[in-house]
């Protein structure tokens, strides 16, 4: 079976851009809240006046720099990207802006070189919040701390905005869960899936009346160690040019942190074709698990990690598998640089295939 074409170049940067202005690289692990030393503590909260409306408004974003250089024989490339954040809050209701904008169009599919990846209104607090707009839907682990992704997130599972309304509760602080209950009239159209993977990329097709549910349980195990658990499932409709189908999809997951080492996993399964052309030519397939783990270890500055996504198509007898080793440098708290080496490959009853062979350097600012 032939690889992808040339262009996935542009396209392997998708899931790095959706995490800015997060911190990254030699951070402490992303699995769970790390406890600071003393000196590291943050400074105190600045005093306002009662009319100040800083204390109702903040704002941030960031700059991601990315070079692309495949070992396959591809052209490489250097890619630049950038977003910005808005909140302001008052009195119990708020609202959340997030844009985006990159050099070059991000998917063939995206209208632009700028596109809104987040906006919507809120009403409530941190124990119970409703959320209307574009909001991202919480389905399986929301991420694996790389910047290159995973297949995962090339499928359109992962980072996946809908147009809707979602319901979010927190229920304990040390002990509890967290709650999700997600409706989306149609999709968000922004995610970083390529091109046929999934429903948003093939022209007259989208994905409609999404409802979706997370439960996340969570247990601050000691002042250093956090154990998060996650079920979740969704139901949506794909309207194909060809037919609309049913898909149901189902996760569990799991996280680990423990001092400076952090793990992760993830199993979802999927039933029902979201596409009408995949992963073989004109053949789409309607059984597939996808199957996510990993692990980091922080040495100050550096971060060693690994992480390992898989694809079973299994009513086609289609697999692929990405290997993603990293090292990461934390030069202080807004700077930071990210090496990562994709093997990415399909296997079919024909044999093996690229996807993608590649080193990945990013070099990320955030304020």
């Amino acid at each position: 079976m032939a690889a992808v074409n040339p262009g996935f170049r542009r396209a392997v940067l998708g899931a790095f851009l959706l995490l800015l202005p997060r911190t990254i690289a030699a951070a402490p692990p992303g699995p769970g809240p790390q406890p600071l030393p003393p000196e590291a503590a943050p400074a105190p909260e600045p005093k306002h006046e009662p009319d100040d409306w800083t204390r109702r408004v903040r704002i941030a974003g960031g700059i991601a720099l990315y070079y692309y250089q495949p070992t396959n024989g591809w052209d490489n490339q250097f890619l630049v990207y950038s977003n910005l954040r808005f909140d302001a809050a008052y009195e119990g209701f708020g609202l959340h802006f997030e844009p985006r904008l990159s050099n070059e169009k991000m998917r063939p599919f995206y209208d632009g070189l700028a596109w809104i990846q987040e906006a919507y209104l809120y009403a409530g607090d941190d124990a119970l919040r409703l959320k209307v707009g574009k909001i991202y839907k919480q389905v399986g682990l929301f991420w694996d701390n790389s910047f290159y992704g995973n297949i995962q997130v090339y499928e359109g599972l992962k980072f996946d905005p809908g147009a809707g309304f979602s319901l979010e509760a927190k229920l304990g602080e040390k002990l509890g869960v967290n709650a999700f209950a997600q409706f989306f009239v149609v999709d968000g159209h922004t995610n970083a899936s390529l091109v046929g993977r999934d429903t948003i990329s093939i022209p007259g097709a989208r994905r409609r009346n999404t409802v979706s549910a997370r439960l996340q349980p969570f247990a601050q195990l000691t002042r250093a160690a956090r154990l998060e658990l996650g079920f979740s499932g969704e139901r949506f409709d794909a309207e194909l040019p060809e037919a609309t189908h049913s898909v149901q999809r189902l996760a569990v997951d799991a996280k680990l942190s423990w001092g400076a080492l952090g793990f992760w996993g993830e199993a979802l399964h999927q039933s029902g074709a979201n596409v009408n052309a995949y992963p073989l030519p004109g053949v789409a397939s309607s059984d597939n698990t996808f199957l996510l783990a990993g692990g980091e270890y922080a040495v100050a500055p550096l971060v060693f990690r690994y992480n390992l996504s898989l694809a079973r198509y299994s009513d086609l007898s289609v697999d692929e598998v990405l290997h993603l080793p990293a090292i990461g440098v934390r030069f202080e708290e807004h700077v930071s640089f990210l090496a990562e080496y994709a093997f990415w490959h399909q296997y079919t009853p024909n044999g093996r295939s690229d996807v993608d062979e590649s080193l990945n350097l990013t070099w990320l600012g955030h304020f």
